[in-house]
């Protein structure tokens, strides 16, 4: 009889157990930037979890914790900068991104597959911004940084930032050389220190911004996140053009850590997030381009031409990041020494 029971009470506990109220629930460790970019994935993450009966939790820092997080085998899905992404690769972090499990992929614009395992979710870029008041003809080249005409007057970011070194190595190979023959970049960027037309290279966006409001700056580089700030702020006669040469990107990207508790699951977010839907949330609520091509942006919306899309999306000027990474500070010196004579 004991002998009965007691198998009778086990078998309770087991089914108890394995009931679906107490089975174990299904979890994807995302992270995320905080702010708005973590505002708006919050927004859209509804219709994922719904869908797959699975709970996003959310795993919030800046971009080097989300490599080390996936290091530790912390994270399912990791939401980083390209950088990080490529270190990621270098570390055998990632699994491959399926295509048959993630269809949207099939809609990226070509330069938005930057290998098998990361990708490019949004994009935005850094435009050549103008004040039309002083610049009457919208500029159609970076060439127009070094026209004498704006002596004083122009701005663009420091040396290390990576639109500054991304425009240096544009320019080297628009003279002959390129980012393993970096000098006649650097002989151009020489030149326009030289020229006088720099107010400064500078490192806070903000101060960018004020320059562009006071009507110190004329011309310049800035990020269109600072457009749109500039244009909520009333200020009509700064507009912006993107050079045929190409502009320099702002790019998110996906990766699936090897550690995945759920590969397939994981699989399923990063279709969900190529999906019109999301693509375009984040489009209209933080300005970060869609980078699948059928995600079209509302007639109406306010900011539309902010957004770098379609032949603009082509024409994105990437340069090799490790090897701008490698080289910068090198590069630095050079310039430096050049600039002092």
């Amino acid at each position: 009889m004991n002998r009965t029971i007691s198998a009778l009470l086990l078998a309770g506990t087991l089914g108890a157990l394995t009931s679906p109220a107490l089975a174990q629930e299904c979890k994807l460790r995302v992270t995320t930037w905080g702010g708005s970019y973590q505002k708006t994935y919050e927004s859209v993450a509804a219709g994922f979890e719904k869908a797959h009966n699975c709970k996003i939790e959310w795993v919030v820092g800046a971009s080097p914790d989300h490599l080390v997080k996936a290091r530790l085998g912390q994270v399912d899905v990791a939401t980083n900068t390209l950088l990080n992404s490529i270190a990621g690769e270098k570390e055998g972090l990632w699994m491959p991104l399926d295509k048959s499990k993630i269809p949207n992929m099939a809609n990226l614009y070509p330069n938005a597959v930057h290998s098998p395992y990361t990708v490019f979710v949004n994009v935005g870029d850094y435009v050549l911004a103008y004040n039309s008041d002083k610049v009457k003809t919208a500029p159609t080249s970076w060439d127009e940084l070094w026209k004498p005409d704006y002596k004083n007057h122009v701005v663009i970011y420091g040396f290390e930032h990576i639109p500054t070194l991304s425009l240096t190595v544009q320019q080297a190979e628009r003279n002959g050389g390129g980012i393993d023959n970096i000098q006649p970049g650097l002989d151009r960027m020489a030149a326009l220190i030289k020229s006088g037309n720099l107010i400064g290279s500078l490192d806070v966006e903000s101060q960018m911004v004020s320059l562009f409001q006071t009507q110190d700056a004329w011309l310049g580089m800035l990020a269109t996140g600072r457009m749109k700030e500039l244009l909520e702020k009333g200020a009509k006669n700064v507009k912006f053009a993107r050079p045929t040469e190409g502009t320099f990107p702002l790019i998110s990207t996906i990766n699936i850590t090897k550690a995945a508790k759920d590969p397939a699951k994981a699989q399923a977010f990063v279709d969900y997030v190529l999906s019109p839907e999301v693509q375009i949330a984040f489009a209209t609520r933080n300005l970060y381009a869609p980078t699948v091509q059928n995600a079209p942006i509302p007639a109406d919306f306010q900011f539309r031409d902010l957004l770098v899309q379609n032949e603009q999306f082509k024409r994105l000027f990437l340069p090799d990041q490790e090897k701008i990474t490698a080289n910068k500070a090198k590069w630095q010196n050079q310039l430096n020494q050049m600039t002092s004579k």
